[in-house]
């Protein structure tokens, strides 16, 4: 497992029990979840037999995500995945972690 990797699911570990806001910016599309963490998960590519399915992070816990009219709704799973694919952590404190990866920029915060 890459060393970035193993950092993100250090910090995460240490905030199990707590809610954190996931900001999620693709192209021009910003996503806001509210999801308080149970437990974390890691997928890792080769061990899967889907070819789609990258290298995960997997959050379990419960959430919900602010919908257009700026409402908090249910996430249909107990879960969110953060591929991990290309990993850059941009800042990481007691409170925060910014990261890019291939896909999309996350800004991980502490509610």
């Amino acid at each position: 497992m890459e060393a970035n990797v193993q950092k993100l699911i250090d910090w995460l570990e240490a905030r199990k029990g707590i809610t954190l806001v996931i900001e999620k910016r693709e192209l021009d599309d910003l996503d806001t979840v509210h999801f308080k963490l149970e437990t974390v998960d890691y997928r890792n590519a080769d061990d899967v037999i889907d070819d789609y399915l990258d290298s995960a992070v997997i959050l379990r816990g419960t959430g919900s995500t602010l919908n257009a009219d700026g409402e908090l709704v249910p996430l249909p799973q107990p879960g969110y995945e953060l591929a991990v694919s290309g990993l850059q952590l941009h800042e990481l404190s007691e409170a925060k972690v910014d990261l890019q990866t291939s896909r999309a920029k996350y800004s991980l915060a502490v509610s």
